[in-house]
């Protein structure tokens, strides 16, 4: 039994393999300036975006995070292993000072280091450490639930 549709399969095959006289489909797609924010972010704001995924993953209790919330972070992020360990690094050092996961919720990377190396401790009272684009987002409750040390 032969098959009838070589014809066809030939003409498909050689229709595939030569090069198209227009531009493909994708290439019509719009693409938004802010597509894969995270993989093409600027370094510090990567940092400071697996610095919170990692708090909140368990980088800042003695269990830590699982391999998986690693190797996301690193995929998504963008970081080499040096990096996603200084970020669990200074993670720590944040939780041995009396910080919580909630509090990198408003701070940036870089802030969290400088807490870090100053050796300051977390205090009562957090809204002084609060920018304004994060007071203006959430309710007074929910505020109150984060200077805690919950999420809202």
């Amino acid at each position: 039994m032969t098959y009838t549709a070589d014809a066809e399969v030939t003409a498909a095959v050689d229709a595939m393999r030569s090069i198209p006289a227009r531009p493909s489909l994708a290439a019509t797609f719009p693409v938004g300036h802010n597509w894969h924010h995270s993989r093409h972010a600027p370094l510090p704001v990567r940092y400071t975006r697996t610095a919170r995924r990692l708090a909140h993953c368990g980088a800042m209790v003695p269990e830590g995070c699982s391999t998986k919330d690693l190797q996301r972070a690193r995929d998504n992020h963008r970081l080499n292993v040096d990096g996603i360990k200084a970020v669990l690094s200074t993670l720590w050092s944040f939780r041995l000072l009396g910080w919580l996961p909630s509090d990198t919720c408003y701070l940036e990377y870089d802030q969290i280091s400088e807490i870090v190396a100053a050796g300051r401790r977390r205090p009562k009272d957090t809204r002084d450490l609060m920018p304004r684009w994060f007071t203006q987002r959430y309710s007074d409750d929910e505020l109150k639930s984060f200077r805690d040390g919950h999420e809202a």
